[in-house]
C-alpha cells in the first residue's frame, strides 16, 4: 500500500534513487507482545522430504504442508509500484526478479496498490486508479512470469477502493481459503479508520465485516490467522485481527515513525513477520524482520532498489522453521 495524495501526479509517484536525500531516521523496535499466548504451533508442520538445508547457513529446513503444495507456494512475492513482480526468499535473504507485470489497467498512470497470493500461487494485485478511472482494479498474475488477466471484480462495492489484502485458511491446516481485506475509500487511505471486509474469489462479491483501526496491510496463515500491520495508528502495530468482528488483540506496538511513510507491505512467513517500509526521505524500501517469540524487530535488508507497495504469501508457506 502507499499513501494516496489528491495533488499527487503520475510523475510523482516514481522514486528517484539517485536524489533521495537521506536514509531511514528511525529505527524499528518492539515491545512485547500483549499477552503471552502462543503464536499458533510451533510443530503444525514438518518436511515432506526428510529435512535438509535450506542453503542458509543456521536455518533448517521449512518443509511442505502436509497437503502438498507445490514450491512456488512457500515463499513472499512482493509487487513494486514500478510495476515489477519479485519472490523474496526470507531464509536466504534474497529477491529474484520474476518480471514486470502485464497488466493493463483502464486508468491512464494507475500502479499496483497492494498484492495478496492464493494456494495456487497466484497473485492477486489491486491497482490505483488514474485521472478520470476509480481505483481498485483487481487482477491475477501468475508468479512464473509476471503475465495477467483481469478478474472482472466490480469496483468500489460497498465503499471499498483501495484496500490491503490477505488470504486466511477458514480452518487451521485446512485447505479452503478467504480472501481479507482492509480499506476504503480512496481519499481515506492513511486518514483514519477503515473497514474490514472479505472477497468471495469465486462470485467476486465483497461483503463489509468490520471498522478497523488505520489503513492496515494484512496477511494470513495456515492457522486460520489474519494479521494486520497498521503504520498510521498511535503507536505504529502489528495486531492479530478477528475475523468476525475486526477486534484486535496479540497487539506489538513498534517505536517508529511512521509519519512521513511513503509505501508499506506486509507478510507472515516461517513464524514470524516482515515488514516492507519506505519512509519519505528514503532512496527505496527497506525490509524489516519482527520476531513473534519476544517482539524485536531488526533490519534484514536496506535500500532493495524497489517502492514495495504489496507483499503476498500464500497459506501454503511454513507457520515455523524446523
Amino acid at each position: 500500500m502507499r499513501q494516496i495524495r489528491s495533488t499527487e501526479t503520475v510523475a510523482s509517484r516514481r522514486p528517484t534513487l539517485a536524489t533521495a536525500l537521506a536514509l531511514l531516521a528511525a529505527g524499528l523496535a518492539a515491545c512485547s507482545p500483549a499477552d503471552d499466548e502462543p503464536i499458533g504451533p510451533r510443530d503444525t508442520w514438518t518436511p515432506t522430504d526428510g529435512g535438509g538445508d535450506t542453503g542458509t547457513e543456521g536455518t533448517a529446513d521449512t518443509g511442505l504442508p502436509p497437503d502438498g503444495c507445490e514450491e512456488r507456494a512457500r515463499w513472499i512475492y512482493i509487487v513494486s509500484e514500478e510495476n515489477m513482480l519479485l519472490r523474496f526468499y526470507p531464509n536466504e535473504l534474497r529477491l529474484e526478479e520474476i518480471g514486470t507485470l502485464g497488466c493493463r489497467p483502464t486508468g491512464f498512470g494507475a500502479t499496483p496498490f497492494s498484492m495478496s497470493v492464493d494456494r495456487h500461487a497466484t497473485a492477486w494485485v489491486l491497482y490505483t486508479g488514474g485521472p478520470v478511472d476509480p481505483a481498485g482494479e483487481l487482477f491475477r498474475v501468475s508468479t512464473i512470469d509476471a503475465s495477467c488477466e483481469p478478474t472482472g471484480f466490480a469496483r468500489g462495492q460497498a465503499g471499498f477502493e483501495l484496500f490491503g489484502m490477505g488470504f486466511s485458511t477458514d480452518v487451521a491446516e485446512g485447505d479452503a481459503e478467504t480472501l481479507y481485506v482492509a480499506g476504503g475509500l480512496a481519499s481515506g487511505i492513511a486518514a483514519g479508520d477503515q473497514r474490514l471486509g472479505s472477497i468471495d474469489t469465486a462470485s467476486l462479491v465483497l461483503t463489509p465485516i468490520a471498522t478497523i483501526p488505520g489503513s492496515p496491510e494484512l496477511t494470513g496463515t495456515g492457522l486460520a490467522e489474519l494479521w494486520g500491520f497498521f503504520p498510521d495508528t498511535s503507536p505504529p502495530m502489528v495486531a492479530r485481527i478477528s475475523k468476525t468482528d475486526g477486534s484486535l488483540d496479540r497487539i506489538y506496538n513498534l517505536s517508529i515513525s511512521t509519519a512521513s511513510t511513503r509505501a508499506w507491505a506486509f507478510a507472515f512467513w516461517g513464524g514470524d513477520f516482515w515488514i516492507f517500509l519506505m519512509a519519505g526521505s528514503d532512496a527505496s524500501t527497506n525490509v524489516w524482520k519482527l520476531e513473534a517469540d519476544d517482539g524485536s524487530v531488526t533490519e534484514a535488508m536496506h535500500d532493495i532498489g524497489w517502492t514495495i507497495v504489496g507483499a503476498g504469501v500464500s497459506t501454503c508457506a511454513p507457520v515455523i522453521l524446523i
